[in-house]
């Protein structure tokens, strides 16, 4: 008996010591060489050098919203954004009738609206703005590409409409009202050769520019406003208001700004020299240095920011590195901000990768759609900043795939694209023209509030 308790025991022991044997086929960094041990790293002490350019010109997309008006922003300077569209016929063979006469005449643009349902304009919402439409002498092409600083391309000698007021409600809706000079509209009114087709038409109205820049502004009693309109709106159009015979009733022909045919852009003159920030001016004329102080940011392609992140390269100096997250964070800079609300923060900003050009290039943390919604660009309201993730794009430099050639940042919208072609070969740009609102920024100097890198990464031995 005793024979087989001792045999039991002695069972018992060879299993609990095989169970505690070290599996050497687990690595650990205690089996490791010492120099192949991973070395989880943050870092977050990287230098951003950045300071504010001014666009030359940006692309201004055929889409539905279209901004019109004139700013005198405190901070910016003056911003004057015009409006050019030409006008389709809802139909073909329009004909009044002989007892038709024409009472008056408007062009109608419907305000657009911001994500959150608010009104989306810039500057002070009762501006007054004097609105000069002059008539088109060149033909709109639908498939043409349109810049912002387009040059007149209408009649300076055909003015007609000149209107000095603010918004007006109709209906439920807020709409800008110009009317339109009589002559004009009577010259459409009652001549049915040009209505036959909406091809017949343009053909002989080209369509309209408004412009507001005549208008005399002045930064602390009249700021002016730039306003987004919806051009596809039912209520945006130019309409013919007639009656016919004695009938007491109007009636009204609508002339619409959308349709296979239809062009709208806008033209963008931005004037930082007319009561702008010594700041911002200072770095426009050239000195780049006084980005460490406050960047200035500015939709419509104003201003853009150039960002570099030198010094990179020596992270990989003794060691390759496995990059597990990289943000780089803007601040707002709180001694900007109104509390008049004339002047919203954008709702997102890019941070483009560039090539040596200066040509935009696809981030590497924007190819797949897993990686798309890690980028961010938002604004952090809470927080009053904006971050990106741009993790792959860092890794891609440590790995000698692409050049640390720096970034634009701009107010646009990561998930708001287009194609072009610059000498024979097709670019992807990020729209500029789909914001007007303003930020200025935190520069190195300002030590709680500096743009930063936060680095995390894991540092391992060459080969």
């Amino acid at each position: 008996m005793n024979n087989i308790k001792r045999i039991f025991c002695l069972i018992i022991l060879i299993v609990f010591f095989s169970f505690c044997k070290k599996d050497n086929r687990i690595l650990g960094s205690d089996n490791q060489p010492t120099e192949d041990e991973l070395n989880s790293t943050f870092c977050d002490t990287s230098r951003i050098n950045a300071h504010t350019l001014v666009y030359d010109s940006i692309a201004s997309l055929n889409s539905n919203y279209k901004f019109l008006g004139s700013n005198q922003d405190p901070i910016f300077g003056r911003t004057d954004v015009g409006l050019y569209f030409n006008i389709n016929m809802p139909t073909s063979n329009v004909n009044f009738g002989s007892t038709a006469s024409l009472l008056y005449s408007e062009i109608i643009l419907r305000v657009g609206f911001r994500e959150d349902n608010s009104y989306d304009y810039l500057g002070e919402a009762s501006s007054n703005l004097t609105y000069s439409v002059f008539a088109i002498d060149s033909t709109l092409i639908p498939s043409k590409g349109y810049y912002s600083n387009t040059k007149k391309l209408y009649n300076i000698n055909e003015l007609i409409a000149v209107f000095t007021g603010s918004y007006s409600t109709l209906g439920k809706e807020i709409v800008l009202r110009i009317p339109v000079n009589s002559d004009f509209a009577k010259a459409i009114f009652t001549n049915t050769v040009d209505l036959q087709s909406n091809d017949v038409f343009q053909k002989k109205h080209k369509g309209f520019y408004i412009t507001s820049e005549g208008t005399n502004l002045n930064p602390i009693s009249n700021q002016g406003i730039i306003t987004k309109f919806d051009m596809d709106h039912d209520l945006s159009g130019f309409y013919l208001r007639y009656k016919i015979g004695s009938a007491a009733d109007t009636n009204s022909f609508k002339f619409s700004f959308k349709g296979t045919e239809a062009v709208r852009f806008n033209t963008v003159k931005y004037q930082a020299n007319q009561g702008a920030s010594y700041l911002l001016t200072k770095q426009l004329e050239g000195d780049t240095s006084i980005g460490a102080e406050n960047l200035f940011l500015k939709g419509l392609g104003a201003t853009k920011i150039k960002v570099n992140i030198p010094f990179l390269k020596n992270y990989t100096d003794s060691f390759k590195v496995a990059v597990n997250r990289a943000e780089v964070v803007f601040n707002i800079d709180p001694t900007f901000i109104t509390s008049s609300g004339k002047y919203n923060a954008p709702p997102c900003l890019v941070l483009i990768p560039i090539d040596q050009s200066g040509i935009d290039t696809i981030p590497f943390d924007y190819q797949t759609a897993i990686d798309a919604g890690r980028y961010d660009g938002y604004y952090d309201k809470e927080n009053s900043r904006y971050v990106f993730n741009i993790a792959r794009h860092i890794q891609a430099i440590f790995n000698n795939k692409i050049k640390n050639n720096g970034f634009i940042l701009a107010v646009s919208n990561i998930n708001d694209s287009y194609n072009y072609y610059l000498n024979g070969v097709k670019h992807l740009m990020y729209r500029r023209d789909n914001y007007s609102e303003r930020v200025v920024l935190a520069g190195v100097n300002k030590s709680s509030l500096k743009p930063k890198l936060n680095l995390s990464f894991i540092k391992y031995k060459k080969e």
